[in-house]
């Protein structure tokens, strides 16, 4: 990895908001900006995060900035995504993945397919994916010192899906 990547890193390890306006070039409301500065602190903590709010409000960009942070911030990490259908998992979720993707500075570190979001140099230990939530068993067996969960719509993901994350 070259060494401008490794000080990158290591700057905005903890600071996903500044990682959003200096490498994706996005202007967070001050909504996404509170969600975004508590990220750190509830990762340090392992405590989960929940956005409670309207349509249209910026929720799921704000998910994909995560996952963009979070995937040039920890090597080797692995981020299972899920929502309670195919059609918010792929048609929103990984499509806004898309598009922030291609406006991302550092996008060429990165593969996005429509199952998979991978590191190109360790596309099998370096990656997001895009997992149904139709059975519990496709949220388990992800191992990594680096493991995020992220959850569209969670409200309407069953109970033993949670379970499992």
């Amino acid at each position: 990895m070259k060494e401008r990547f490794k000080q990158a890193i290591v700057y905005y390890f903890d600071k996903p908001y500044d990682f959003v306006i200096d490498l994706i070039g996005a202007h967070p409301t001050p909504d996404q900006e509170q969600v975004l500065k508590a990220i750190p602190q509830a990762l340090r903590d392992r405590k989960p995060i929940a956005i409670k709010s309207g349509h249209g409000v910026g929720k799921t960009a704000c998910e994909s900035w995560i996952i963009l942070w979070f995937m040039f911030t920890r090597p080797n990490c692995k981020i299972p995504c899920t929502a309670p259908t195919q059609h918010q998992l792929y048609d929103i979720l990984w499509a806004e993945l898309s598009k922030w993707h291609q406006r991302c500075q550092v996008k060429d570190m990165f593969e996005w397919t429509a199952t998979h979001f991978r590191n190109k140099e360790m596309p099998e230990d370096w990656f997001a994916v895009a997992r149904s939530s139709t059975k519990p068993e496709n949220m388990q067996g992800f191992h990594s010192e680096h493991l995020l969960f992220i959850i569209e719509e969670a409200s309407g993901v069953a109970s033993n899906i949670m379970e499992v994350v």
